[in-house]
């Protein structure tokens, strides 16, 4: 129908503003709610390389290998990136790419201030019921506020709060740094 379009063609007009206003280095806040848990921290973006820290865990990853620091365990994984995960938590350079044929996009609601967008994944094979992204508008730019992941019925919601990055670097992965910890590497 022409308002489902109209509807989808704003959610996307909404999610290519996100992308153009976050750039390609930029950081947040974060604050994770699951059922049994909340977690706070911090993530950086500078093009497919990521930083997070996520109370006793760190993840670097230069876009290729992802090592995940367990500190209160002293134990590092090191993975491939799954380029294909658009979860935050997991690959958060992909985290606000959503595309129109692996996602059905809708406005649930609008504001004076910002919209809520609805993503349902196409794949009905996949792990992810609903993705629902709150975003509101700072002057010109389109910034995320919430994120709420539904898999399966096992929801967890993350607010997020830009952080100016000014000068501030990368951090990158540094073995010695972590010489004394376990490494269990899946590559």
């Amino acid at each position: 129908t022409v308002v489902a379009a109209s509807a989808q063609q704003s959610a996307e007009q909404w999610l290519k503003a996100l992308n153009s206003s976050l750039g390609e280095c930029y950081a947040m806040r974060v604050e994770v709610n699951t059922s049994a848990d909340t977690m706070s921290g911090y993530y950086m973006v500078d093009g497919d390389s990521y930083y997070i820290e996520l109370e006793q865990m760190e993840v670097y990853c230069n876009g290729k290998v992802r090592h995940e620091i367990n500190n209160s365990r002293k134990e590092v994984t090191v993975d491939s990136v799954d380029p294909s995960s658009g979860d935050l938590l997991q690959n958060p350079t992909r985290a606000f790419d959503f595309v129109a044929d692996e996602f059905k996009m809708s406005v649930a609601e609008t504001t004076p201030t910002g919209c809520v967008v609805s993503l349902m994944p196409l794949d009905s094979s996949s792990a992810v019921v609903e993705i629902i992204l709150v975003l509101q508008r700072n002057g010109s730019k389109v910034l995320p506020k919430n994120i709420l992941y539904d898999y399966d019925g096992e929801c967890y919601a993350i607010e997020l709060e830009m952080v100016d990055v000014g000068a501030t670097k990368l951090p990158r992965w540094n073995k010695e740094s972590y010489s004394d910890y376990d490494m269990v590497s899946f590559i």
